[in-house]
């Protein structure tokens, strides 16, 4: 294949743009690492109005005038695409087609999207957050080449600020997480969720920082702001969740990277897989939990025998890990490299620069 000629379909709707995937494109471009990339917002043309079929159509003449070698989606739920769009689209040239979907589906509770089945079927790889049920969700839809990505954190929201010895820690524990209450049916484990919050704040009362939508009582701080997120967290000496779909392998949410990115230690629910992905050296700043109860537990047993010193030590510790493993530029590396080295890593790595401009094309 020749240099990369890439066709980026974002997840993206109203403000939001992935600055992280455009940011990595632009320094990629700049470098000479490929050789040119398009950007096609389809969700966003859509939500912003018109006939959607014919921004489906203009997204069929974008890989016919562009004519790219590889063509990376993500997360296409409200697009509208089927199968037959995607026929169209490999008519008006060749490509390799990479699909990635970060957002859990079980199979019943919380299906895949009828784009997502598509863009599956249509594609020569899907990246999943999850190596089980996620995975087989793609399989039974057709899906030839089905792949384990990790949920990751954008270094553009997280910009890296090294754990220092003066940090100052006004709380135990932080969570950053929703209380979803469902009108009908809710994600999985949601009771679990709400189980695991009641005890930390019977158990640390004010002492824990509350953050997200839905909550009351001890430490409740209400919604914290993205671009803030990482003060929240290191304001505390560890940072805990309990996941949805805490039964799918490998999975975790993008909870723990984060933490892990701004030099917290970081407690959540145990998954199988995680023995895996998660070596005996990581224990000083990762905790797992199979129980809310057996990890409320575990906190407060790091808590009491650790001193601040120690817990500083280890956030740092954490950040080297994150920043080794789940950066989401790198990740995009590893996309465009799923067959073959197409895109040296070293100079990839080398070229990444959070401060230069994003691509705005749509």
């Amino acid at each position: 294949m020749d240099r990369l000629r890439i066709l980026y379909v974002p997840n993206e709707s109203g403000l939001s743009r992935q600055v992280g995937f455009r940011r990595t494109f632009a320094n990629l471009s700049e470098a000479g690492l490929i050789e040119d990339v398009s950007i096609f917002s389809l969700q966003l043309r859509i939500s912003n109005g018109g006939d959607p079929e014919r921004h489906r159509q203009d997204l069929i003449a974008r890989v016919r005038d562009f004519r790219p070698n590889v063509v990376l989606m993500q997360h296409l739920g409200a697009t509208g695409l089927r199968l037959d769009h995607f026929r169209a689209m490999r008519q008006t040239c060749q490509f390799e087609l990479i699909y990635h979907e970060a957002d859990p589906y079980s199979r019943y509770l919380h299906p895949l999207t009828h784009e997502a089945r598509a863009a599956g079927r249509a594609a020569d790889v899907v990246y999943t957050v999850g190596s089980g049920v996620f995975a087989d969700n793609f399989r039974r839809n057709g899906a030839r080449d089905v792949r384990w990505a990790p949920h990751v954190f954008e270094p553009d929201r997280a910009r890296y600020v090294g754990v220092s010895d003066e940090s100052k820690r006004n709380f135990d524990v932080v969570v950053v997480a929703n209380r979803n209450i469902p009108r009908f049916r809710g994600l999985p484990n949601w009771k679990d969720r709400i189980q695991f919050i009641a005890k930390l704040q019977e158990r640390f009362g004010d002492r824990l920082a509350l953050y997200g939508r839905g909550w009351s009582g001890p430490g409740a701080m209400g919604p914290v702001d993205s671009a803030l997120q990482h003060d929240a967290i290191r304001s505390a000496w560890i940072s805990a969740n309990w996941d949805h779909f805490a039964t799918e392998p490998r999975y975790f949410s993008d909870r723990l990277p984060i933490s892990l990115a701004a030099g917290s230690i970081h407690a959540t629910t145990h998954h199988a897989g995680y023995d895996e992905l998660f070596p005996p050296s990581t224990n000083e700043f990762l905790i797992f939990g199979k129980s809310q109860e057996g990890l409320v537990d575990s906190i407060e047993r790091v808590l009491t025998e650790t001193t601040p010193a120690e817990r500083l030590e280890a956030g740092r510790k954490a950040q080297s890990f994150s920043q080794a493993l789940y950066r989401q530029d790198d990740q995009i590396v590893k996309f465009l490299n799923y067959k073959n080295t197409r895109v040296d890593p070293i100079k990839a790595s080398a070229a990444w620069d959070p401060d230069s401009l994003s691509l705005h094309s749509t």
